[in-house]
């Protein structure tokens, strides 16, 4: 599942950073389009927060004319779907901020908007996930490998602008409510790739590239049956422990994804095994055998591949 992201970034560098190349090969940075000014940067954000998103400029306009550009939106996280008839969205009975891929085809309010060819991709710096263990849940910040070999100390105002953003795919819906249109989004997610397992799950579904972000969000030429061939497991993401600070997503800094050594009872113990070495008075218990891994149990779902067949049939 995701949960929470940290988006750090301003506008403007949110646009640097997802430069991409047109059909011409000139390079390009997507330019904000909507609610630019409800985007707040965060490196806690939780559903019901605006977060920057990548779609198809064509959603925008009726102009057949238009180029098929990547414009960013901001969206509220949490999709409305069109039935919804509530007073306030923050109210709904049920959360939409993640759709699994297995079922995003079977329910109502992700078969509209993707039959609408209304993909999009979720921008983040990263999201955070949470592992059990004796001592209680962990969080973890999980992200994409950055690119060490670059950077900005000749060009400080570039700052940020060269961070390799997690690329998500996920869907959008536009409603109409409280005099105003509202585009909403949720973050389409898979069975964890192996390597991912033993955090959660369930991971979100990552485009990996240029070639799969274009492909997602050329609905026009990229068919439903073709695009969802690109919804799978991958084994993209690197990760480190984190304080227990951003457990409460009222907390907000960079503290929410620094790196904290988790403690445990290996490491304690060797502590220990120190203390008594320089002149302690009693000599430390040692562990029989390593901690147990913890079982992560998994709900079934269809395989990938019959779903695909399936979608193709139809």
């Amino acid at each position: 599942m995701c949960g929470r992201t940290a988006c750090s970034l301003n506008a403007d560098a949110i646009s640097k950073s997802s430069r991409y190349r047109d059909k011409s090969g000139k390079e390009k940075e997507p330019e904000w389009k909507l609610n630019k000014d409800k985007y707040n940067p965060s490196y806690n954000k939780a559903p019901q927060s605006y977060c920057p998103i990548l779609i198809n400029e064509k959603h925008l306009s009726d102009n057949v004319e238009v180029e098929n550009n990547r414009v960013i939106v901001g969206m509220r996280w949490g999709l409305v779907p069109n039935w919804f008839t509530g007073e306030n969205v923050n109210k709904m009975s049920f959360s939409m901020n993640n759709a699994r891929s297995d079922t995003m085809l079977e329910k109502r309010s992700y078969n509209i908007p993707l039959r609408k060819g209304q993909r999009c991709v979720v921008l983040a710096d990263g999201f955070y996930e949470w592992n059990a263990t004796k001592e209680g849940k962990q969080p973890y910040y999980i992200y994409f490998p950055q690119d060490l070999t670059k950077t900005t100390e000749t060009a400080p105002e570039n700052a940020g602008t060269d961070k390799k953003l997690l690329t998500m795919a996920g869907i959008f819906e536009k409603t109409f409510h409280d005099g105003e249109d509202l585009f909403s989004f949720t973050v389409i997610t898979v069975d964890s790739h192996p390597h991912f397992s033993w955090l959660h799950h369930r991971m979100p579904a990552m485009l990996v590239n240029d070639d799969e972000i274009r492909d997602w969000l050329d609905h026009e030429n990229i068919p439903l049956a073709k695009a969802v061939e690109l919804i799978a497991p991958k084994d993209c993401l690197t990760w480190h422990s984190v304080s227990k600070f951003v457990n409460n997503s009222r907390n907000n800094g960079p503290q929410c994804i620094q790196h904290e050594v988790v403690a445990t009872k290996k490491n304690n113990e060797g502590k220990a095994m120190m203390e008594w070495l320089s002149g302690g008075t009693t000599k430390p218990k040692t562990a029989s055998s390593k901690p147990a891994t913890p079982q992560v149990k998994r709900k079934a779902s269809k395989p990938m591949d019959n779903w695909v067949k399936k979608l193709k049939k139809q």
